[in-house]
């Protein structure tokens, strides 16, 4: 399989709008994290990649790697478009990657534990392939790829791909919209569980096996909770119910476009609670909604989206990357020359909130090695505006405050960034006390012109601590902010563009003071050499 070099140092990683600490390619499209895995202490995070241009084609799998989630290093593509860049007959769309120690496959050679990646395989053109299975124009099936060289290059399974060739019956007329494996290693019944996503019909298959080849439908799960896009990007992983390792719930997760969270357009991502018994994911009841009409999200941001999990990290250790983008504007966001952003790894666990099991996350990098400047002030009490001078582009915030009593509709605490000196130009991270909901409101807060849908306002429930306090830690980047509020079970993800001198903050409280205000800003170092 041909290579296409990093371009990592032709860049200087300085440009307007570029991550310092989230990934980014040097150049060129990226969406879907795929096949993250983690050996020998290396974070592996490959992604969907066009290798010639900056907005979706010719869709390949890059390739990362990172000792510590945080500083990557840009690594050759890893399975390039068959027939690039003038002859495409194979794209290679998103799916998971497995160290398969047992070699199960037979793919091993010499004691050497293969990689084994299994994908979603997108043929242009009707072809006969040299397994002698046939293909029609445009149709989705899953492939797999081996590694011999710890994930660094790839040999197609050229014999035997497609391994999952059609969608099962009665669903054979779906072989257009049939994608995204995600798979792990069941030690209960000792095979291989892949999920795969009937995408236009709300639904995921899971499969199992013995040997990554040779794959039997289990079951089906769906349609439920939201329906208003297609399903995508799934997976299926245990958790512990709050640290309990005697009570370990199954959550499914699963990408949809459009109709992500309330209040956004474009794409989101939903979760559902239930047990699997090694063939079967059964949802708790609390966690289906009646009607369509309701959803557990992941994230309540617009620009959250395919998150999957680190496959080789200890069982119930969980820790996931998304796409920091949204499929309404994605291929518009004003970038060059590169396009798309990763997200922040986050670290999932699952806790008892509000009586139901919820996921919660935390910001998972090496904060150690790139924080500096830290900042802690306390103030008494906060009204109207409290100026807090020039901060920076990229800047961890913890900002805790007692709740109140909204006097009024509106009544709000919260902190301004990515402002410009006189805050013609900023963005709001607060805390609404009437509704008990946290916000981001971009609606002024840089380049929104490239999407009429792109200056708005998000929301997402919180409730206060038993203490009363409310917290939220904002990670302020070049192009982003994510919102983690409480213990993490509220996040909001979004995407601004602001000037590059708008680095100003301030503090705001409406509709009344607000009481017993810490504030800790901490200055981010930039990742990148």
């Amino acid at each position: 399989m041909s290579q296409v070099g990093a371009a990592q140092s032709n860049e200087s990683y300085r440009e307007l709008y570029r991550p310092q600490y989230h990934y980014t390619p040097a150049q060129n499209w990226i969406n879907d994290p795929n096949g993250l895995v983690y050996a020998d202490g290396t974070y592996h995070m490959y992604y969907q990649y066009n290798p010639g241009g900056d907005t979706w084609g010719d869709m390949s799998w890059g390739h990362a790697t990172s000792g510590d989630l945080t500083h990557w290093t840009e690594q050759p593509v890893a399975l390039l478009a068959r027939g690039y860049p003038d002859n495409i007959t194979e794209m290679f769309f998103s799916g998971s990657v497995v160290i398969d120690k047992n070699n199960t496959s037979g793919f091993g050679s010499k004691g050497q534990a293969p990689w084994v990646a299994m994908y979603t395989s997108l043929y242009p053109l009707q072809q006969d392939l040299p397994s002698g299975k046939q293909v029609r124009a445009q149709e989705q099936a899953q492939s797999i790829a081996y590694s011999l060289d710890n994930g660094s290059t790839w040999t197609t399974y050229d014999e035997g791909n497609p391994i999952i060739s059609d969608p099962p019956a009665p669903y054979q007329d779906q072989y257009l919209d049939f994608r995204d494996p995600n798979v792990f290693w069941h030690e209960p019944i000792k095979k291989w569980v892949a999920v795969v996503s009937l995408a236009k019909l709300h639904k995921l298959l899971i499969y199992t096996s013995p040997d990554l080849k040779q794959w039997s439908l289990q079951s089906e799960f769906g349609p439920f909770n939201a329906v208003g896009g297609v399903w995508e990007c799934p997976s299926l992983f245990p958790l512990p119910l709050d640290g309990d390792e005697s009570n370990i719930k199954w959550v499914a997760m699963v990408s949809i476009n459009p109709g992500g969270p309330p209040g956004t357009v474009g794409s989101g991502i939903q979760y559902f609670v239930g047990d699997f018994n090694g063939s079967t994911f059964t949802p708790d009841s609390n966690s289906i909604y009646n009607g369509n009409d309701n959803a557990n999200w992941v994230d309540r941001g617009p620009d959250f989206y395919a998150a999957i999990g680190y496959n080789g990290l200890p069982q119930y250790q969980r820790t996931i990357i998304a796409w920091m983008n949204n499929w309404q504007y994605g291929a518009s966001i004003p970038t060059n020359p590169w396009r798309s952003a990763m997200s922040i790894p986050r670290r999932l666990s699952l806790r008892t909130i509000n009586q139901t099991a919820a996921v919660v996350q935390v910001p998972e990098e090496n904060w150690s090695a790139i924080i500096q400047d830290k900042n802690t002030s306390t103030f008494p009490s906060v009204s109207g505006n409290h100026t807090l001078g020039d901060i920076g582009k990229a800047v961890d915030i913890e900002l805790t405050f007692s709740s109140r009593e909204a006097t009024e509709s509106g009544s709000s605490f919260g902190i301004v960034v990515r402002a410009s000196e006189d805050f013609s130009q900023q963005t709001r991270v607060g805390y609404d006390f009437s509704t008990q909901q946290v916000f981001v409101d971009r609606t002024i807060s840089g380049d929104v012109s490239f999407d009429d849908t792109f200056a708005s306002v998000y929301y997402a429930p919180l409730l206060p601590a038993s203490n009363n306090t409310v917290t939220l830690r904002t990670l302020v980047d070049w192009s982003s902010v994510e919102v983690f509020g409480g213990q993490g079970e509220a996040t909001l993800t979004s995407q601004i563009f602001p000037s590059d001198n708008a680095t100003y903050a301030q503090l705001f409280s409406t509709g009344g003071s607000t009481e017993n205000v810490q504030l800790r800003i901490s200055k981010i170092s930039s990742t990148w050499p």
